[in-house]
Parts: structure tokens; sequence; C-alpha cells
């Protein structure tokens, strides 16, 4: 059984690229039911603003990272040599690695921000409701969970987190300074979005409205964080009320385009205005940065940002892979104990079975013998089978490599040719 995970990330990719390769989790059922027809086990995908990863179990990782290939390519109608320039495939213990270093939070744009491990559960959980999981898959994410939760109990990656919405809200400190008399539109009612209330509510904004698509929504955040709720087609008149504005709503297209921006400028009289659109897929329209006095950010301009925590995370970073690697190896060796006990039991059946059988041959011709004896004789070849198969068990457990697994089955395993051989043998004696 071989792991292949084929993806794109904030390191691989720029935003116009993972915006246009995103799933929504509403629309990976349609995804994982496609790689089955295409003959998968096993999968898994995780796409967020930052990455959007697939994951497949199958017995040749060639074809199944040709699988998730012909998926995306046809999905999304990009050809394959775009999509080549911008991807990473990794298998087994690449794979096993990334996936664990992804679900501790090591591979995010902002190192060790906690939400990542949640979504690499909604990744499996959304796997198993649509029965792309299997046992392997069970016992390769649980042991992820396992790492992530090892590495921030271990390590001090996680301390004093910094999430995207954290970093937004550091951004906007940065543009206007005290945050106190400004009045921000936060349109969405997500994680990303309630996150990045709970840090402004800090701030102590003078005002914060509320827009999503669906009202109610709108209403239960805004009362969590004492702000007022609109509907979303209040946006137009909003964007004359406000200095900011904070967007992550999850839509497959822009909800904010640059004539709306540009009439409400008018309006404004040019009063600056600002945008963090912090989705993926993008929810403000990327030429709204050229209109005058409205400055745009996306989660790319946050990579920068990002950078200044990066340097004072590194330390706990390198005790953090240390930990990763060290879970690799146990779950390689786990991998490795079920290929070879299958082996381990066939050899220890067959060679106990031909044990038997030339017992049986032996004492049909001492038919004199005292029980006893037999008894003697019996645990004395049982004892030199042992002997004998000891060292190329262990041979196997500890370097249960192909090439090692094909040796053992060839020195120990008897083939049709060799029994025919030595029946004759026996007959002639």
């Amino acid at each position: 059984m071989h792991l292949t995970v084929l993806g794109l990330n904030h390191n691989t990719a720029p935003l116009d690229v993972r915006e246009k390769i995103f799933i929504p989790e509403d629309q990976q059922a349609d995804v994982l039911k496609k790689l089955r027809a295409e003959g998968i086990g096993e999968a898994a995908i995780i796409s967020t603003c930052n990455r959007t990863e697939i994951y497949v179990s199958g017995p040749d990782a060639e074809e199944a990272e040709s699988a998730i290939t012909r998926t995306l390519v046809e999905r999304f109608a990009v050809d394959r040599k775009s999509l080549h320039d911008y991807t990473y495939a990794l298998t087994n213990e690449e794979a096993y690695k990334h996936l664990f270093i992804v679900a501790s939070g090591l591979d995010s744009m902002v190192v060790g921000e906690p939400q990542i491990l949640g979504q690499v559960k909604d990744a499996y959980r959304t796997a198993v409701t649509h029965r792309s999981s299997g046992p392997f898959f069970d016992r390769l994410f649980h042991r992820a969970f396992q790492v992530a939760k090892r590495v921030r109990t271990e390590t001090r990656i996680g301390y004093n987190p910094v999430s995207i919405s954290g970093m937004a809200v550091e951004l906007a400190r940065k543009i206007f300074g005290d945050l106190e008399q400004k009045k921000i539109l936060v349109l969405g009612a997500g994680e990303m979005c309630e996150i990045a209330l709970k840090h402004f509510k800090k701030e102590g904004l003078q005002e914060i409205l509320v827009a999503n698509r669906t009202f109610g929504k709108a209403q239960q955040l805004a009362e969590e964080i004492i702000g007022t709720p609109y509907p979303f087609e209040d946006i137009p008149e909003l964007l004359l009320k406000v200095d900011m504005v904070l967007s992550s709503t999850g839509a497959e297209k822009p909800i904010i385009d640059r004539n709306m921006v540009l009439h409400a400028m008018k309006k404004r009289k040019n009063r600056p205005l600002f945008f963090i659109d912090i989705a993926v897929p993008r929810d403000v329209e990327p030429g709204v940065n050229d209109i005058e006095n409205a400055y745009l950010y996306d989660i790319d301009d946050l990579k920068e940002l990002s950078q200044i925590h990066l340097s004072n995370r590194l330390q706990e970073s390198e005790k953090a892979h240390a930990i990763v690697d060290e879970e690799v190896g146990k779950f390689t060796s786990w991998l490795k104990q079920l290929d070879m006990n299958p082996l381990i039991t066939e050899i220890r059946e067959s060679l106990e079975a031909m044990r038997q059988a030339e017992l049986r041959k032996t004492l049909q011709k001492m038919k004199d013998t005292d029980p006893e004896t037999i008894k003697q004789i019996d645990m004395l070849t049982r004892a030199i089978v042992n002997k004998l198969v000891h060292p190329h068990i262990m041979m196997i457990k500890k370097n249960g490599s192909p090439a090692v697994l094909d040796l053992v089955k060839n020195l120990l395993l008897p083939r049709e040719d060799d029994e025919k051989e030595m029946d004759s043998g026996n007959q002639g004696e």
C-alpha cells in the first residue's frame, strides 16, 4: 500500500493560482467520487486558503499521482504543464512526513497557527462521511492528530499563537495605529471572521458591522461581539460608512467589484478605504487596488508580515521537526510490520507443516519407538526448525525491504517443484 499526495500551497503557487485550484467542502464529495472511479482506494482532500492537497492510497504510486492529475485537469480546466509548475507530489515516507508537518502547523504561512489541525480533521471527517477512508487512512490521520498534539505539548511552537485572522488585525494596526475610532465591515460569518472579530473587539473599535449571505448567521455573530448585522444587499451602502473591510465569505466569485468601489469612493469624496481580503477564492476584485485612495491587501500580503513572527519560532520549529521525524519512523515501522506479519506467519506455518510431514514419515519407520522418545524427537525437530528460521525472521523485522522479503521467501518457502523433487527423493530411499 502506497500513500501519494499531490498538492500546491502558499510556498509553491501564488494566490491567483491557489484560488483556481480550490475545492470547497460542499464539492469535495464529487471529487472523491471521481477519484474512486479512477480506481483509487482511499482519498482525502485538504483545501484551505493556503493549500489544496489530495491524499490517496493504492498499490501503484505513479498511477495514483496520474489519477489525481487527471481529476484536477478535468475539474479545473487547467493544462498539465501549468499544474505541474505549481504542484508537488510526494509518496510514502515523504508523504507521511508532509501530512504530520501540515497537521502540526509547521508548513503554515504563520508557523504554529492552530487552525490547520481543525482543517485536517475536517478533511478526514469528510473522507469518512463519503466512505473514502479505510483502515489505512484511519490509522494515518489519527497518527497525524497525535503528532500534532505531541508537537504542541513538547514544544512552544504554539505559544502565543498567531492565526491568519490575527495577522489581519495586526495589519490593520499597522495601517491605522489606534483602532478605537475606526469602523469596520466584516463580510462573512465563518471561523476566520469569528476569530478576527474577537481580536478586533479587544482593540476597542468604534463600530463593527457584520454582513453575511445568511442574515441569521450575521445576527448570531453580531450578538456575540456586540456588533450590528446587515444583509448582503446593503454592502454598497455600508462601504460609505466604514474605514476598512475584512472579508472571508467562501464565495466562488468576488462579491465586491471595481465598479462598486468606484461608486462608493465618489460618495466618500475619496476618503481612504482599506480592504483586507483573506478569502480564497478572493472576495474583492484585484482591480480595486488601482482605484485612488482604495487599498487592497490579500492573504499573500500577510505573508511578509508573518515572517516577523517566524524568526521567534525557528528554534521551536527544529524541535518540532525532530518529533515529526521520530513519528514518521514509528509509523513506517508499523506499516512494515503489517507487511511482514502475514509472511512470518506463512513461513512458520509452512515449515511447521513440513516438519510434521517429515516427522510422520520417520516415525512410520520406527514403529517400536516408545512415546517418551517420540516426544523428545518432536521437541528436537521443533527446536532445530526454530533455530534455523529465527535469524531470517529477525532479518525481516530489522530490514523489511522488498528485496529482503523476496530473498527470505525464496529461501524458506518451498515451491511446488521443490516439493515434488523432495517427494521423489524420499520415495527412492
